[in-house]
């Protein structure tokens, strides 16, 4: 049943179970309006305007937001989004290209090293996106917060049932107490204003529907940098029957 909103008895609260799947039709909307206004700008002013970074960041901008909205109603809705056999290294790739206005600024402090040879794994790529590009952008925030320069690199790792893609960062780290409670709903070590506490937790989600996880590296674990203050790491795993 609908509940009354406090202090404006004409008015009724949306139902809990419609207000996220509402959301996602509302954004829609104007999400393919912007795209098909940039699609009809391209044809009038011709190549050029494609050619310039700041419209192609505006493009990757856009194609993130369409595949937030499908990430999220893959999650709420059962049977969308099948997994699959995919290609990691490329779905890694458009991760960081959705970054690529944060990432650029580091140049040499930055590397993504995909394994050699197409490597596959199983499930559906935008939920690798959505859980790269959220780690990801926590690794920069982590940077950007550093007293000194500081790296980053994003690898893809062939490994025994699964391909790892595996994202350390030379920033802040992550303090003692709020380890073992990263993937709650709500938990977050950034100020007020910088994190909701949800993008580990969703990205998680995401990844386990087709088997995958994310996690927090161990500083024993013999794959991690030993430069990284902090390494997360997102197991995709291996299409069925195969090996990566």
């Amino acid at each position: 049943m609908a509940r009354k909103l406090e202090n404006d008895p004409g008015l009724e609260m949306i139902d809990a179970d419609l207000f996220a799947p509402g959301l996602l039709h509302e954004l829609r909307q104007p999400l393919q309006g912007a795209d098909a206004s940039a699609t009809l700008l391209e044809r009038a002013l011709g190549a050029g305007l494609a050619g310039l970074d700041d419209w192609r960041i505006m493009r990757r901008q856009l194609a993130r937001i369409a595949e937030i909205v499908e990430g999220y109603e893959d999650l709420l809705r059962p049977g969308r989004g099948e997994p699959a056999p995919f290609a990691v290294a490329p779905a890694v790739s458009r991760a960081v290209d959705v970054l690529a206005h944060r990432v650029r600024p580091l140049a040499r402090r930055f590397a993504f090293a995909p394994a050699p040879g197409a490597l596959e794994g199983f499930g559906t790529p935008s939920a690798l996106v959505h859980a790269a590009t959220n780690l990801l952008a926590n690794a920069l925030d982590a940077v950007e917060d550093a007293d000194a320069p500081a790296r980053i690199e994003v690898r893809v790792l062939p490994a025994a049932r699964s391909v790892e893609v595996r994202i350390s960062d030379e920033g802040v780290g992550i303090p003692e107490d709020v380890r073992a409670r990263l993937f709650e709903p709500r938990v977050t070590s950034k100020a007020p204003g910088r994190g909701t506490g949800l993008g580990l937790h969703l990205s998680r989600r995401l990844m386990a529907r087709s088997g995958g996880e994310v996690f927090l590296v161990g500083a024993e674990d013999p794959r991690r940098l030993p430069w990284a203050r902090t390494e997360f790491c997102i197991a995709v795993p291996a299409p069925p029957g195969r090996a990566p």
